[in-house]
């Protein structure tokens, strides 16, 4: 059984609510986490990804 433990979790404590940001504080942060996550900008690695998991249709299909 679980442990009755809440604490160590990343959510917010209850009752504090999120500031707001601006438009330009939030696009700051969205372009912050795609370099964190080395999000590709050109779609060439999603390209890759979805010619590895799709297999093309022949031109009889």
């Amino acid at each position: 059984m679980a442990s009755g433990d809440h604490q160590s979790t990343d959510r917010k404590p209850p009752g504090k609510k999120a500031e707001k940001l601006s438009q330009k504080e939030q696009s700051e942060r969205f372009k912050q986490t795609a370099r964190e996550l080395e999000a590709d900008e050109t779609g060439t690695v999603f390209e890759r990804a979805m010619a590895h998991v799709l297999r093309k249709k022949k031109a009889s299909d």
